[in-house]
């Protein structure tokens, strides 16, 4: 099925997966589904850019291996390169594609076990670094796909 869609297909629903976050923001209860929302967003924008230059497909869901397929970087000068790469492993290491099947529950405990060492004790509020972590770097990652959209 995915084989079937276009790079305009894509960029089309990561700017739409864009709109779904911002409205899922504003609903603190969102945070699972927000955040899966953010990387789907990402994942489209990085297809869109495959299926433009490469027509390739890659069922995998790792944003770092996605971008560097996408060959967006080739239209990015060094300073924009340093800056998306640092926000796409930061969504990497956020998001995954499982989020789906994840309750609260068990992704505030996994955040707990990950983060046992650091200074974020309360996973309450880590949970609202990691909100703006994500967010902020999908808000980055499509904004610059976007600049250099032809």
């Amino acid at each position: 099925m995915a084989k079937d869609f276009t790079h305009t297909d894509y960029y089309s629903a990561s700017l739409t997966r864009l709109a779904d976050l911002k409205h899922l923001r504003t609903n603190k209860d969102s945070i699972i589904f927000s955040t899966y929302c953010a990387g789907v967003s990402i994942e489209c924008m990085f297809r869109a850019y495959i299926a433009k230059y490469t027509r390739e497909f890659d069922e995998k869901h790792n944003l770092e291996k996605l971008f560097e397929k996408s060959l967006l970087s080739n239209e990015l000068d060094e300073n924009e390169k340093k800056k998306i790469i640092n926000a796409v492993k930061k969504a990497n290491k956020i998001w995954n594609n499982d989020l789906r099947y994840v309750s609260e529950k068990r992704m505030k405990r996994k955040i707990a076990h990950e983060n046992i060492k650091t200074e974020f004790k309360d996973v309450n509020k880590y949970l609202e670094k990691f909100k703006s972590e994500i967010f902020d770097s999908t808000e980055f990652i499509i904004k610059t796909g976007v600049s250099k959209w032809t």
